[in-house]
């Protein structure tokens, strides 16, 4: 919703962002910047759902963050002042805000309260990436792909996933990941009758799937 985003509509500062912000749309599978380019200013997402996505050495894509309405794209290396790490693909239809350097940094005089926001959302990035890198430290690939059904279902339940886009988050391949969904299935885990459809029949089983072995 456009309300919940992270700087296109804060309230004490509405006006001047209605000036300085440009409205983006986007479609599916549209590239919203690439790894490598220099950042101009920051993304904030109004609605739909875009992934950060990096590529390998060896060529293999995959996806470090999933994120809709609210987040906020590209703050990192704007302000390291370095060219963006990875790139941002829209997953779904998207609309997203963007304001220029030279605009946020007025804004972040004249209302520091901004910062202070952004800050706080950075921190929270930090953690949320730092859990991911974690869990999945001693994670074999089955273990992960479990853990990635369970994490797209709870977090983006409309949205229905390729397995490529699996093993990209998951960390493997498709056929892996292709493989792994054929003996879940074979387990009564999970039904993938309706095609593209993923659906988790016994929760609490593919959680423990989830976890490493040992665990």
């Amino acid at each position: 919703m456009k309300d919940e985003s992270l700087l296109c509509s804060f309230p004490d500062a509405i006006d001047v962002i209605q000036k300085a912000k440009v409205t983006c749309r986007f479609k599916s599978g549209q590239v919203i910047f690439y790894a490598d380019n220099d950042p101009l200013g920051i993304f904030t997402i109004q609605s739909g759902l875009v992934k950060l996505e990096v590529t390998s050495p060896s060529g293999a894509a995959h996806t470090l963050r999933l994120m809709g309405p609210g987040a906020a794209l590209g703050y990192r290396s704007l302000f390291a002042n370095e060219p963006y790490h990875a790139s941002a693909i829209a997953v779904e239809d998207c609309e997203l805000c963007f304001i220029s350097k030279a605009d946020i940094m007025n804004l972040f005089t004249t209302h520091p309260e901004m910062a202070l926001k952004l800050l706080h959302h950075i921190s929270k990035d930090l953690r949320i990436a730092e859990e991911k890198w974690m869990g999945q430290m001693d994670k074999g690939a089955a273990e992960r792909i479990a853990e990635a059904l369970l994490f797209l279902q709870d977090h983006f339940t409309h949205q229905n996933w390729t397995r490529r886009e699996i093993a990209q988050w998951a960390g493997t391949t498709p056929e892996t990941v292709i493989r792994t969904l054929a003996q879940f299935e074979k387990e009564g885990l999970i039904d993938q009758t309706d095609g593209r459809s993923i659906r988790i029949l016994e929760k609490e089983k593919l959680k423990i799937r989830a976890s490493p072995p040992g665990v």
